[in-house]
């Protein structure tokens, strides 16, 4: 009736389809941006952006992949810069983008994710430059945890972040009466999507919200493996205060708490897991 959208085909969508019709998007979203919400759940395989009306449509490669990438966005609102999204199914089953103008940008940004999951070197700065995901920062992100309702520990950290690739060194500190850390990854590219993926979520619901943003750092230097600092590379460390490392069951004893991450996957495809925080909400 009068709850008509502005696309025809698209009004009152039931059924699931690989294309997904995003609304309410910020007008200085960048092409990356909005890739990197379907990432998590499997290949992304074609983008139209419709800046002027607020609005995009994002075609995975199965209907498998966008029915869990709604299924993990419905309880959980996703936010672009600071701004809520609305997701929901297109009645179109393929997008059909190739003689529209201005899609360089959205070509290049998924040319780049093609060539990053593929573990192809020949992700340069020009296709950086045309919207794609290599935007020159490291791979060192400074991490601040907010509302720390619940004690997060090197542990829980290493747990949420390594599903976005492989984490080298963690170290955590307060600052500012703040709970911090800063984590390296093995690869710009994974600390790219964990940034993008993770900042502003909650570790454990409706609290200890991340707020993510690249550390000046190229590379960290760890000293001592304790609870407050972590060299996952030189398990020939001393703990340096005579403590032994933080046992990880002491960290899943506040998995009972639901955390809110599904596993990243990337363009193996979506794995629905919660296994480190199973039990009560």
């Amino acid at each position: 009736g009068n709850d008509k959208k502005k696309f025809k085909g698209d009004r009152s969508p039931c059924s699931p389809s690989r294309v997904l019709h995003l609304r309410q998007i910020p007008s200085d979203v960048t092409e990356a941006e909005i890739i990197s919400l379907g990432l998590p759940f499997g290949k992304v395989t074609n983008l139209l952006m419709l800046k002027g009306k607020g609005q995009a449509f994002l075609e995975m490669a199965s209907e498998e992949a966008a029915v869990n990438m709604m299924n993990y966005y419905t309880p959980v609102t996703p936010y672009l810069r600071s701004q809520p999204v609305y997701i929901q199914y297109s009645n179109h089953r393929e997008l059909k983008t190739d003689n529209l103008p201005n899609q360089a940008r959205a070509q290049a940004a998924l040319q780049a994710v093609n060539a990053m999951q593929s573990g192809s070197p020949a992700i340069t700065s020009a296709v950086a430059a045309e919207g794609g995901l290599l935007p020159g920062q490291g791979s060192v992100l400074r991490i601040i945890v907010e509302n720390l309702f619940y004690p997060v520990s090197l542990e829980l950290l290493y747990q949420v972040f390594s599903k976005f690739g492989t984490v080298l060194k963690i170290i955590t500190f307060t600052k500012n009466y703040q709970f911090q850390a800063l984590l390296q990854y093995a690869d710009p590219m994974n600390a790219y999507h964990a940034k993008m993926f993770l900042n502003g979520q909650n570790i454990y619901t409706a609290c200890c919200t991340l707020r993510i943003d690249f550390s000046k750092l190229t590379s960290l230097t760890v000293k001592y493996n304790n609870d407050k600092s972590r060299d996952f590379t030189r398990l020939d460390l001393p703990s340096g205060d005579g403590q032994p490392p933080l046992d990880p069951s002491i960290a899943a004893a506040f998995g009972t708490q639901n955390i809110v991450f599904p596993s990243y996957a990337g363009a193996a495809g979506f794995v629905p897991a919660m296994g480190f925080a199973q039990g009560a909400g």
